[in-house]
């Protein structure tokens, strides 16, 4: 037989298993409560993923690696990329264009800190840019392991809309620039040559009778100095004043480069035999362009008068022209070029000579006086015509002057 228990040691028993069975189903009852926590969180961070998935926004997860954890579909899709690509593993640098932005991106996040709209240039699977505010926080948890929480704004529209302010600052700034330029040149350069005609002349006449054949001659010249540069500045002055507003017309179409460039000679030669200057060319009959003739014509004029102006007696000016192809470009191109032994120029001078808000005038050898409007007009013609000017020089050794043009189409 078994052992009897007494009626006191069967109570306690019974006391104990009833206190097992509460604890037990307390048990049950605090994992049913995770279980229905756990699948409520479950729910709730699907229902989440999904209300993200259908946002209209940029938005993530990562590491302060940069390692992506999450990226809605809106984001794989602003950016270029798939589902597979973010399986593959995705890291932030393959968006951010600069490689110091993810520097200071990271060493934000090291110290918890977030981002409020910070501004950066994004880049597409593609390549393609685009602006981007950022919003970003990092959020502590497990084991004092922070995660990022970010989203993205796209701010190219804004960005387009700064850039075409500033653009257009700049234009206002030059054609502030522009106006002054054009008051000094009226007030200024153009007043002198006409004080010196009426000046000379009234002279002449006052005292015709009084001075020698020498005398006459020696005013006469200066007149014909002075009304001579008072015509090219005045020249210069319209074309540029009609092409700054835009009322000079453009006619491109092919011509005979020769043929211009001889016209030139033509033109400078008496300048040239004055100042005893040897004016040579050396073009290639074939070569046809495609440009306004008018345009071009100013562009010669101006450079060949300038480098008649800066070359002393026994010098030598010469025109050329070749074939020249352009780094990267497709479409072939002539170089002309408008060399000479002058003075050369100075290097602080260079950089100012296509400039109009730091135009910069020399006097010539026979002490010739310009505006530096006529490089300025130059540059704004042969880029009208889709084409370049530069120069090189060495102080007394001479200056050469360089232009490129479209061959004919």
């Amino acid at each position: 037989m078994g052992k009897e228990f007494t009626y006191d040691e069967l109570l306690d028993r019974y006391k104990t298993s009833q206190d097992k069975i509460s604890e037990l189903q307390k048990t049950i009852k605090e994992l049913e409560a995770k279980k229905k926590l756990k699948i409520g969180k479950l729910i709730f961070d699907e229902a989440v993923s999904k209300f993200v998935n259908l946002l209209p926004q940029i938005i993530y997860q990562s590491d302060t690696k940069g390692n992506f954890l999450f990226l809605n579909k809106f984001a794989l899709r602003s950016f270029g990329y798939t589902e597979d690509d973010f399986k593959k593993g995705m890291n932030i640098q393959q968006i951010l264009n600069n490689k110091d932005d993810f520097l200071e991106y990271r060493e934000g996040f090291e110290g918890g800190l977030k981002t409020e709209g910070k501004p950066y240039t994004l880049k597409k699977k593609d390549g393609t840019l685009f602006y981007g505010l950022i919003y970003s926080t990092a959020l502590i948890i497990e084991d004092n392991y922070p995660i990022i929480f970010g989203t993205v704004i796209d701010h190219s529209e804004f960005q387009e809309i700064y850039n075409r302010l500033v653009s257009t600052q700049q234009e206002l700034k030059e054609l502030n620039v522009a106006k002054d330029k054009l008051f000094s040149i009226i007030a200024h350069d153009l007043k002198n040559p006409f004080n010196a005609i009426s000046g000379f002349s009234e002279l002449i006449l006052s005292g015709i009778n009084e001075y020698t054949i020498e005398q006459i001659e020696n005013y006469i010249t200066i007149i014909h100095k002075s009304s001579a540069k008072g015509y090219d500045l005045l020249e210069n002055l319209l074309d540029w004043t009609r092409s700054q507003t835009g009322m000079l017309k453009i006619s491109k179409d092919n011509f005979k480069l020769s043929r211009l460039v001889q016209e030139n000679l033509e033109f400078h030669n008496e300048k040239a035999l004055i100042k005893g200057i040897k004016l040579l060319a050396d073009c290639d009959e074939s070569l046809i362009v495609n440009a306004d003739n008018n345009m071009v014509n100013t562009v010669l004029r101006n450079l060949v008068t300038n480098a008649l102006k800066f070359t002393k007696k026994g010098g030598t000016v010469k025109i050329s022209a070749n074939k020249y192809k352009a780094s990267g470009l497709e479409k072939r191109y002539v170089k002309i070029t408008v060399k000479d032994t002058g003075i050369g120029i100075q290097k602080d001078v260079l950089d100012k000579l296509f400039k109009l808000y730091e135009s910069h005038s020399t006097a010539g050898t026979d002490f010739e006086q310009g505006t530096g409007l006529g490089l300025i007009l130059c540059k704004d013609f042969v880029e009208k015509n889709n084409g370049k000017i530069w120069v090189e020089s060495v102080p007394n050794k001479g200056s050469s002057f360089y232009f490129t043009l479209p061959l004919q189409e």
